[in-house]
């Protein structure tokens, strides 16, 4: 498991995940203020694209692949965001937030590889399992993000957390708070040196199946762990599909073939 570790920004280029750490401080001042995101990470996404008047379309709905978490592309001079609503709640907010990295490179600093080729995130690397630069990047972003260090140092001290002597409840005890997956958790306890890396090399090879066992006894994190029904969204399809029909702009059966169509797509992903 020190694989894992060893792959990530913060061991692979120190120097640059504080430089990471900058730019997601930044990007709260701006965007987020002192809140603890959780999921309030789709809003923040969709009023960041809005502040840059930049269209932004989101994508949720439940697919066969479990690898694949998200992707990010370009088309007619919009941002689509394709989540993966089959995964429990923290691994959407983590996908998500990795996303922003790739959109905000976008957006700020002109990168163009979101427009040339988009943005694939598999399950693998929210696991922290890449070699790809961007990708180490996106995810130490994120972490940051979700998880900054003096939230993560004033809950600890609300929460009476003994940083001397940390457990696996007292991780689920944050993933509770900040609404993340468990290895992100402990990742970012071990990059601010709250846990030694050896703990953390510890707390990652434990079973999940064991997790999910201190998650039911203790009912810690348990709700970031499910997976939520009722946030499929298919960008502006309903919206305007809603739109055309009450203002009668489209001929009755070019109506009435775009509603089979959604319904069609609806009854594949089992969205009722």
């Amino acid at each position: 498991m020190a694989s894992i570790i060893n792959g990530i920004l913060y061991k692979e280029n120190r120097k640059r995940f504080e430089q990471i750490r900058a730019i997601a401080a930044d990007f709260s001042t701006y965007y987020i203020g002192q809140n603890i995101i959780q999921d309030d990470i789709f809003t923040v996404i969709e009023n960041y694209a809005r502040t840059k008047e930049m269209p932004l379309e989101w994508l949720r709905f439940p697919i066969e692949d479990s690898e694949l978490c998200a992707c990010t592309f370009l088309r007619g001079g919009r941002i689509f965001v394709m989540l993966n609503s089959g995964m429990p709640m923290s691994k959407q907010i983590f996908a998500a937030a990795h996303e922003l990295y790739h959109i905000r490179c976008f957006l700020e600093d002109n990168d163009p590889e979101l427009a040339k080729s988009g943005s694939i995130l598999d399950s693998k690397t929210i696991d922290a399992e890449t070699t790809k630069k961007e990708e180490m990047e996106a995810n130490a972003f994120a972490g940051i993000l979700l998880m900054p260090v003096e939230a993560l140092e004033q809950q600890i001290r609300i929460y009476q957390i003994d940083k001397k002597s940390l457990q696996t409840d007292d991780v689920l005890t944050l993933m509770e708070i900040f609404a993340v997956p468990y290895k992100a958790m402990v990742l970012r306890l071990m990059e601010e040196q709250i846990i030694s890396v050896a703990l953390a090399e510890k707390m990652i090879e434990v079973p999940f199946s064991e997790i999910r066992r201190r998650m039911r006894i203790t009912g810690k994190a348990k709700r970031w762990d499910m997976v939520p029904a009722g946030y499929e969204k298919f960008g502006s399809l309903l919206e305007n599909l809603t739109i055309n029909s009450e203002n009668e702009s489209l001929p009755e059966s070019r109506l009435e073939s775009d509603w089979a169509k959604l319904k069609e797509i609806k009854a594949k992903y089992g969205i009722k």
